[in-house]
């Protein structure tokens, strides 16, 4: 069931992400948002694939960089480097009204709503803060290393520089958000097994999901406004 359910995230994710990108780069950011919030939002969630333990939110965090490759690809770094900010700061305010909000008394007549929310937003705090400095870090070295990539191959090999620079940038996002989640929380082998059923998960969706990178190529050489990509 588990499975299922998260092949059928990684379609919608990846469909999501070209749909936007279709109707902008404004769109685009839009999607990195809700990823990110949906991260620090159900990342503490603990499921089994395969018989293995991970949390829930690693289809979201590689069509985090998923999204950032197609805004690199067209518009170059400074996009890649400003997505990171605008994530940041979307989260933030999220999290921020979220938490007024629920801090309100509510009426007896929802009180079994206002505990549940109570829950997910007084207990996550910790999720949030270990999404938001993974975000940062690994998504700094993800920017600036798929533009390197970009600068040593040109515009060929799409695939190849969005998977290594996807795999490097993810051992650290791992290392990094599983470590401040979850350190205290699960036994240490329980750690390593989500630590690691969530890197190949991630690893997997992006050398599926990088070939619609394509699709940012095919519209550019219909578009002579496009044709030119600098990369300062």
């Amino acid at each position: 069931m588990n499975e299922t359910l998260l092949l059928l995230t990684a379609l919608i994710s990846t469909g999501f992400i070209l749909v936007s990108w279709k109707m902008g780069k404004e769109r685009l950011y839009t999607v990195i948002i809700i990823f990110l919030v949906l991260i620090s939002i159900g990342g503490g969630k603990i499921v089994e694939y395969f018989g293995l333990l991970t949390n829930i939110g690693n289809i979201f965090y590689a069509s985090v960089f998923l999204s950032t490759y197609f805004l690199i690809e067209r518009y170059g770094r400074d996009e890649g480097l400003r997505s990171i900010w605008i994530g940041v700061l979307g989260v933030i305010f999220f999290l921020t009204l979220a938490k007024i909000g629920v801090a309100m008394v509510g009426s007896e007549t929802t009180l079994t709503f206002s505990n549940a929310l109570d829950i997910i937003f007084n207990s996550n705090n910790r999720i949030a803060y270990a999404s938001i400095i993974a975000y940062v870090l690994s998504q700094t070295l993800n920017v600036y290393l798929y533009v390197y990539l970009k600068k040593k191959f040109g515009g060929a090999h799409r695939w190849f520089r969005a998977n290594i620079t996807n795999a490097i940038a993810q051992i650290l996002d791992s290392i990094v958000f599983f470590t401040i989640a979850f350190m205290g929380v699960l036994p240490t082998v329980n750690m390593i097994e989500v630590i690691a059923t969530g890197f190949i998960i991630k690893i997997v969706f992006m050398m599926l999901a990088a070939p619609i990178l394509r699709f940012n190529t095919l519209e550019s050489e219909e578009s002579s406004g496009y044709s030119t990509i600098v990369i300062p």
